[in-house]
């Protein structure tokens, strides 16, 4: 019992190997030698101890405990874990993170970049958005090949320009375009073809050609 008083209450800060019993609700129990003492894990510890844990403890003033790394442990992923908010800062340099077999970022609430650019390369990409916004001044993409399936489509420009070389497209129920003025002009033949088909005008119907059938 002397022993376990003296090293419980030592006036000055020592430091020791223990291993960790129980970690719950950010406190530990940690065997150090022949006696046990409660531990919490010091700020710069960012290691999270696992019962079994071989541990850096340091005793202070007052019978405190601290856990200050975490020297060995069961083989398995190693957790960096803080409480509060986490700020990882390099103040003329760069931070790069690096994996093997794979890098995970998951937020429960926000998830923010913020830079002077952005780029993302990947052979094979899924983005699975419920609700997009894009603001921007110009957007470029190219590409070999588009396809997209949906419900609706809206678009609101000021000017569209199109080149293609062919175009098909395929339209189930109504075709139906409104302008103020429609010009179509094709180089060799121009077809059209239905079972009914309807030419209206207010004031004037011209029909002009070196030859004309009807019938």
């Amino acid at each position: 019992m002397q022993n376990l008083a003296r090293k419980l209450n030592r006036a000055e800060a020592t430091i020791d190997e223990g291993t960790v019993l129980e970690a719950k609700d950010g406190a530990f129990s940690v065997r150090v030698g022949d006696f046990d003492c409660a531990a919490k894990r010091a700020r710069s510890c960012l290691v999270a101890p696992r019962p079994g844990d071989e541990v850096l403890v340091a005793f202070g003033s007052g019978g405190r405990c601290f856990i200050l790394a975490v020297l060995e442990g069961e083989e398995g992923a190693t957790t960096l874990e803080v409480e509060g908010d986490l700020e990882v800062r390099a103040g003329s340099g760069k931070i790069g993170v690096r994996a093997a077999r794979g890098v995970n970022i998951t937020s429960g609430d926000e998830l923010n970049l913020t830079g002077k650019s952005l780029g993302v390369s990947a052979l094979e990409g899924t983005v699975f958005v419920q609700k997009l916004a894009y603001l921007g001044s110009r957007f470029e993409a190219q590409v070999e090949a588009i396809k997209t399936v949906g419900a609706v489509c809206d678009s609101l420009f000021e000017r569209v320009s199109q080149r293609v070389k062919r175009s098909f497209r395929t339209v189930e129920d109504i075709d139906q375009v409104k302008a103020k003025k429609i010009d179509y002009a094709a180089e060799s033949t121009m077809a059209l073809r239905a079972e009914h088909a309807v030419v209206h005008a207010e004031e004037l119907v011209k029909v002009d050609a070196k030859q004309i059938q009807l019938g």
